[in-house]
């Protein structure tokens, strides 16, 4: 017999893999601003990661990231500001050769050609879900940070379902979580290994190491967090009456 979640215990592990896709997306998609950087670091949001007692290996990232902001002042201090977005630009924008190229395709295609099938196969799942690339300035579809992006806003369907709170939605919950964990299987996990490789050893800032170690380490955790959901029998409440799937 399946163990059981109610929709409130879910919504809490939805909401934390929320929080954890949206940072990951930002950090990924595009050059580090001040806004978001004093938004990051004034709120302490490295402190409460949710998941990193589950992960040795989300934690060593953590560490990195915190040992990193702890010496650097990235708010106040140009030149640390500008190390930081230089490592970012150079690794995954130019002009220069790129040390850790960010689309999916270079990593699985032998010819590393972006705008072919992975790159349509991609899109075509955006556009199932509606997902809509904001500013994508021609960008390739299969880029890290829009995949990030798409997990985040596919997390972000599931938690509009629970909110309705309509045991006979649990159906297409249970879909959602299902696309997500393929998702993360043919696409994310297919290429970040590598990615996060590749920037491990070219970055110049322990921050961005850091990032590219807690986003192989969290990927890898997430896709146990989704089948472990999609195992457990979910629980809907409303008007006072439990219906279950």
């Amino acid at each position: 017999m399946k163990q059981s979640i109610t929709h409130e215990e879910l919504n809490y592990i939805l909401s934390a893999r929320q929080f954890i896709y949206d940072i990951l997306a930002r950090f990924f998609v595009e050059e580090p601003s001040k806004k978001y950087l004093t938004y990051f670091v004034e709120n302490n949001l490295i402190n409460i990661f949710p998941f990193v007692e589950d992960s040795k290996g989300m934690q060593e990232a953590i560490d990195d990231i915190k040992s990193y902001l702890k010496e650097h002042d990235v708010i106040h201090d140009d030149d640390d500001f500008e190390n930081l977005h230089w490592d970012y630009t150079k690794m995954f924008i130019g002009p220069l050769e790129l040390k850790a190229p960010p689309w999916e395709s270079v990593y699985v295609r032998k010819d590393r050609l972006l705008f072919q099938e992975n790159t349509v196969a991609v899109q075509r799942k955006y556009e199932e879900f509606g997902f809509v690339i904001r500013d994508q300035n021609l960008e390739a579809e299969d880029h890290v940070g829009f995949e990030l992006d798409f997990m985040f806003h596919l997390n972000e369907l599931c938690i509009d379902v629970i909110e309705k709170g309509e045991p006979h939605t649990v159906t297409y919950l249970y879909y959602l979580i299902d696309q997500q964990e393929k998702f993360l299987e043919n696409h994310l996990l297919a290429f970040v290994p590598a990615f996060s490789e590749k920037v491990i050893a070219n970055a110049d800032t322990q921050f961005f190491k850091g990032m590219a170690k807690l986003l192989n380490a969290y990927v890898t955790l997430d896709r146990a967090i989704l089948r472990e959901i999609a195992n457990l029998n979910v629980i809907i409440t409303t008007d006072g009456k439990k219906g279950a799937s």
